[in-house]
């Protein structure tokens, strides 16, 4: 059984990191802890955008 930590964004910083490492990971091989990662950081990127898309600043 593999144990997974929840991908959280909590700042812009998190949000640029989490962007990198999805661009890092590509496209895993289903089944795998690397796509486990992907969809985990995937979900906290698009509640991070979510909660930001009305800023005009660039999230800052």
């Amino acid at each position: 059984m593999i144990l997974e930590r929840k991908a959280i964004v909590r700042c812009a910083d998190d949000y640029e990191r989490a962007l990198e490492r999805v661009e890092e990971l590509g496209h895993p091989a289903p089944g795998t802890p690397e796509e486990a990662e992907l969809i985990g950081l995937v979900e906290a990127i698009e509640k991070w955008e979510a909660r930001h898309e009305d800023d005009s600043e660039g999230w800052g």
